[in-house]
C-alpha cells in the first residue's frame, strides 16, 4: 500500500484536491493529517494544510489451473475450433449489426433512465454536501430539485461567504460539482447529471464570457492578429465557440491540453 501527499489552503481543500486527482469520492479517501496548516499572523506566514492519502491496490487473485486428463482436453478443444470457424464465416469476427444496435439502445436507455431511488439519492446528496460545505467553514442552505425530463439533479446553494464556494473563475464550484457527480453516480443505477450553482453564478459567468468573446473578436478584426484566451474548462470554451459561431469574419479553435487548454480567436482566411 503506497501513500501520496496533497496540500491545500485548508484540510478540506487538500481532501478535495486529492479526490479530484485520484478520481474517487472524498468520502472514500483514507488519509492522515500531516499538518493542519495555519492562517498566519494578519495574513502573513500562512502554512498550507498537508494530508497523506493511502492508495489501496487491488489484489489480483490467481486461480490455479485445473488439470484434466488429456483425452477430455482434446475432446473439448474440437467443438471450440468449430465454433470459431463458423463465427468467422458468418460474421467475419464482428458483432452482428442488429446486436450492435441492441447494445447501443440499451446504453442510451440506461443513460436517460430516471433512477427509482432518486428520493433516497437526493437526501443522501444533501447530507453529503452539507457536511462538505460546513467543513469548508460555510453555513449553507441547500435546495435540490431533480429534473426528470433532462435527468439532471439541480443543486442551489445559498448563504453567506458564497465567494469562497465559487473560487477563481468558478474553479472551486466546478471541483465540488465533479465530486458530487462521483458521489451521486456511485449510488445510482443510471447516470445522473449534476448542476451545482450558487448566487446564479453559472448564468452570470456565461453572460461575462459572451461579452468577452465579442470584445476579443473586435480586437482580432482591428489588429488582424489572433488572440489567445486564458485556459478554460470545456464548458466555458464551449460558450466562447458558440458565441462567435455566427461571426462571418472570425473563427475559433482550442489548443493545448487540459487543464491548460485555451481558445484561440483568429481571422478567417
Amino acid at each position: 500500500m503506497s501513500s501520496r501527499r496533497f496540500t491545500g489552503k485548508t484540510e478540506s481543500d487538500a481532501v478535495m484536491n486529492a479526490a479530484m486527482e485520484l478520481g474517487i469520492p472524498s468520502t472514500d479517501l483514507d488519509y492522515e493529517v500531516i499538518d493542519p496548516g495555519s492562517n498566519g499572523f494578519f495574513g502573513l506566514f500562512k502554512k498550507p494544510a498537508i494530508i497523506e492519502v493511502k492508495e489501496k491496490k487491488e489484489e489480483k487473485t490467481v486461480s490455479k489451473p485445473v488439470i484434466e486428463p488429456q483425452e477430455k482436453q482434446v475432446s473439448k478443444a474440437k467443438p471450440k475450433k468449430k465454433e470459431r470457424r463458423s463465427e468467422k464465416k458468418n460474421n467475419s469476427g464482428k458483432r452482428p449489426a442488429n446486436k450492435q444496435k441492441e447494445v447501443s439502445v440499451q446504453k442510451e436507455k440506461k443513460k436517460n433512465k430516471a433512477p427509482e431511488n432518486i428520493d433516497q439519492i437526493t437526501k443522501s446528496t444533501e447530507k453529503y454536501l452539507d457536511e462538505v460545505l460546513r467543513a469548508m467553514g460555510l453555513d449553507p442552505k441547500l435546495n435540490l430539485y431533480y429534473n426528470r425530463r433532462d435527468n439532471v439533479l439541480n443543486i442551489n446553494v445559498s448563504g453567506e461567504k458564497m465567494g469562497a464556494l465559487i473560487g477563481k473563475h468558478g474553479q472551486t464550484l466546478d471541483a465540488l460539482q465533479y465530486l458530487t457527480s462521483l458521489f451521486v453516480n456511485k449510488k445510482s443505477e443510471s447516470y445522473i447529471k449534476i448542476k451545482l450553482d450558487t448566487e446564479n453564478y453559472r448564468e452570470r459567468r456565461q453572460q461575462t464570457l459572451e461579452k468577452l468573446a465579442g470584445s476579443i473578436a473586435y480586437k482580432v478584426k482591428k489588429n488582424k492578429k489572433p488572440i489567445y484566451l486564458e485556459p478554460m474548462n470545456p464548458n466555458e470554451r464551449r460558450i466562447i465557440h458558440s458565441a462567435l459561431q455566427r461571426d462571418p469574419d472570425v473563427i475559433t479553435k482550442s489548443e493545448g491540453k487540459d487543464p491548460y487548454r485555451k481558445v484561440v480567436v483568429m481571422l478567417k482566411k
